[in-house]
């Protein structure tokens, strides 16, 4: 598996996560957060650009007004990247 996939697959999973744990919206932010808190950090370009990826992916959308993001219909993507 390629690095970028891995870094995808690792972001979708903490995103996953914080929606499994009740949120309903999310920024890069609550990503970066847990993701240091794994030990993995990540420059918040970082997840934003695996952000604008899944977007790509149809897994995630952005409410333009707010800057929060949702998991779409089709957030049980099998495959990132």
């Amino acid at each position: 598996m390629s690095f970028e996939k891995r870094r995808t697959r690792t972001v979708y999973a903490v995103i996953q996560g914080l929606f499994a744990d009740g949120k309903t919206s999310i920024r890069p932010g609550n990503v970066n957060s847990v993701l240091r808190a794994q030990g993995m950090p990540m420059g918040t370009w970082e997840v934003r650009a695996e952000f604008s990826r899944l977007e790509r992916e149809d897994a995630m959308a952005c409410d333009p007004e707010t800057g929060d993001w949702h998991l779409t219909e089709n957030s049980s993507l099998k495959e990132t990247g």
